[in-house]
């Protein structure tokens, strides 16, 4: 168990590391003032496809004796309206929560009994938190996109090492993993895309990383990435599909929608340049593009595929680290939750029917 523990907080540790990386400067001021204040949150409040946004932030401002909290907000893409819903303690490894509006509920990680995180749910109606699963040690990510009452994650469960795609099951209230055997696949990053109710999953070997870590320390070179791969799950029947392979390039982040997958990469692990490149999911077919923002997590095409939204920074935002959205054919970046207090640990893009 403390090496599993030790290899979860060694990976937690370096998505942090990512994201520092990708310019941590929190001077930046939004441009859509004060939030509004915490309110249920309905389908009449917000309509179409929105943000749900997890940002850390001490209790009372920079005063650390009190402890942090994970601060929830939405934005609404149409109406470009930033929503402060509530405050949820921090106890997790890696804090992470996403919003349903459908359902008003939120779903985020915390502290289970013992070690690791385990997956809750919060009922902004009642005010009250439940815990849903007791198997998992660590969530790296939570989508409520899914058809036929499932959550998606992808997951680590206890007394295992990779990361997994894993579905609760809201009705059952039991998780199944996709290839539950198999104890070397790591899944690195999902993407749900709601036009076709499929998951997309990107991975790796963790042997052939570890032989590549090998020969690095060994050789004094840098680090090349193991073998990368995307593939499609059936949400049903958890059948797979391949649809890319690519060697020695790590995928740091992906995103589905409609018939083509957008791909975050690198050629050596903690290292720049970030490329981009467009994969048409039917084919396979990849086409390169040059976008100028810097992303190594959080990356999410939009519904009319006419820009994307990412956690990161860019030249125009003068590296300031925040949540933004970049329009393909203008080429202008607008703000949408700069990170000035606190640090934006993630976000999610999610269908206005999730």
């Amino acid at each position: 168990m403390k090496r599993n523990c030790f290899s979860i907080l060694s990976m937690v540790a370096t998505i942090l590391l990512f994201a520092l990386i990708t310019g941590c400067n929190s001077s930046g001021t939004g441009s859509n003032g004060q939030p509004e204040k915490s309110k249920t949150i309905t389908t009449e409040l917000q309509m179409g496809d929105y943000l749900s946004i997890t940002n850390t932030e001490y209790v009372n401002g920079v005063d650390t004796n009190d402890g942090m909290v994970m601060r929830v907000y939405t934005y609404d893409i149409n109406n470009k309206a930033l929503t402060k819903v509530t405050d949820l303690p921090y106890t997790s490894q890696y804090p992470l929560t996403v919003v349903s509006l459908k359902e008003d509920k939120i779903y985020y990680s915390a502290a289970g009994e013992g070690k690791g995180d385990q997956l809750f749910v919060y009922d902004n109606k009642t005010k009250t938190s439940q815990r849903l699963t007791n198997d998992l040690f660590a969530i790296n990510k939570i989508i409520p996109h899914a058809a036929e009452n499932k959550l998606i994650m992808a997951a680590v469960k206890k007394g295992e090492r990779p990361l997994k795609v894993i579905f609760y099951d809201k009705e059952s209230k039991q998780i199944s993993a996709v290839n539950d055997q198999d104890m070397d696949t790591t899944v690195w990053d999902i993407s749900y895309d709601p036009e076709t109710n499929k998951t997309y999953a990107a991975s790796y070997s963790e042997d052939e990383q570890s032989k590549n870590i090998e020969k690095a320390n060994k050789t004094q070179t840098d680090l090349i990435p193991p073998k990368n791969k995307i593939v499609e799950i059936d949400n049903h029947s958890m059948k797979q599909r391949s649809v890319i392979e690519l060697d020695n390039e790590q995928i740091l982040c992906l995103t589905a929608r409609g018939e083509q997958i957008l791909i975050a990469t690198a050629r050596q692990i903690n290292k720049d340049p970030v490329e981009y490149s467009l994969i048409n999911i039917k084919t396979g077919e990849r086409q390169n593009i040059d976008l100028p923002i810097k992303v190594r997590s959080e990356l999410y095409l939009s519904k009319d595929g006419k820009g994307v939204y990412f956690l990161g920074v860019s030249e125009k935002t003068d590296n300031k680290r925040g949540i933004y959205f970049y329009e393909f054919n203008t080429q202008k970046i607008e703000s949408i939750f700069p990170q000035k207090d606190g640090f934006i640990n993630n976000f999610r893009l999610i269908s206005s029917n999730s």
